[in-house]
């Protein structure tokens, strides 16, 4: 109840670099943790290359996005404070695209990828995080009740 969520895009357009400058996600990490963040999740492409290097120089978490960045050898010097990453498996959607197109039925209109399909889920490779036990199980539980349409997510 007590979570404070800030939210910040680093340009207005794509052509001011806000997906290709790991300056401008460092600065901006750099600004939230100076303020009080402790977890920092970015969505911002290269750019969270900079704000991955902020949180752990800081020694605050950060969340990957889109793979599991605590892998990434360019991230190495930094995946201790890589708590997990938020995934999308966009190739299983290429995957069940290409599937439906060979079999003759392709698929059209919005695909969404969601926990129970697979299509999104959470890459826990640091053990630091693994090793919060009590974290991992409330995560688990999220996710289940998710699935079990117990918990409903807003998408928009």
């Amino acid at each position: 109840p007590k979570i404070k969520i800030e939210s910040q895009y680093l340009t207005q357009t794509p052509q001011e670099g806000g997906f290709s400058s790991p300056d401008k996600g460092e600065n901006a990490a750099n600004g939230q943790i100076d303020t009080g963040a402790d977890v920092i999740y970015q969505a911002a492409g290269l750019s969270g290359q900079g704000v991955i290097k902020a949180a752990a120089e800081h020694k605050v978490w950060a969340i990957g996005v889109d793979s599991d960045q605590y892998e990434q050898s360019a991230l190495a010097k930094y995946k201790d404070y890589i708590l997990g990453s938020a995934l999308k498996n966009v190739g299983g959607a290429v995957y069940e695209l290409t599937k439906s197109v060979v079999e003759g039925k392709p698929l059209t209109g919005e695909v969404r990828g969601d926990l129970a399909s697979g299509g999104v889920g959470f890459a826990d490779s640091n053990p630091k995080y693994r090793a919060m036990k009590d974290v991992v199980a409330a995560v688990d539980k999220a996710k289940q009740d998710i699935i079990d349409g117990k918990v409903t997510v807003a998408t928009k």
